[in-house]
């Protein structure tokens, strides 16, 4: 008896131990695009996502519909309160900021306003989860207009 419960003990541990090592989880770059980022994600999963997408190409067409922020990877529910806007066209960085959950009248004119080559990503993201207190950061990449 003494000697089974200390071979489970043993086997419990050595699972425990071999499980404890893995690969890091890697994600897609972009949904559709087949390239991998080989990053380890970070701890938590809260990411923005716009027009569907979490980075990466996004067509002219795609920036004319609506454009509204959503958050995955977190509670249902999760609402956006703060982000800012880094816009790149033409080689040229301009930022807007807002306190809010929506892009506002000025973001969504620069958005539509972008060309093919220009650039834009969100920083600074942060969304209250559906308690309504605790706050997450979300991650965002960097999206290319094509």
């Amino acid at each position: 008896m003494k000697n089974t419960i200390k071979q489970f003990l043993f086997s419990a541990l050595a699972v425990l131990f071999t499980c404890s090592f893995s690969a890091p989880k890697t994600m897609p770059a972009a949904p559709g695009s087949g390239a991998f980022n080989t990053n380890a994600l970070p701890v938590g999963g809260a990411y923005l996502v716009l027009a569907g997408k979490y980075g990466g190409n996004i067509s002219k067409k795609e920036l004319q519909g609506p454009c509204s922020l959503e958050v995955n990877g977190c509670a249902h529910g999760s609402k956006i309160f703060q982000f800012t806007l880094v816009v790149t066209q033409n080689g040229k960085k301009t930022t807007c900021g807002t306190k809010s959950g929506s892009l506002t009248r000025d973001m969504i004119a620069k958005l539509k306003s972008l060309s093919a080559g220009d650039e834009f990503e969100f920083s600074g993201t942060k969304a209250y989860l559906p308690n309504g207190k605790d706050v997450v950061d979300l991650r965002s990449e960097k999206f290319i207009v094509v």
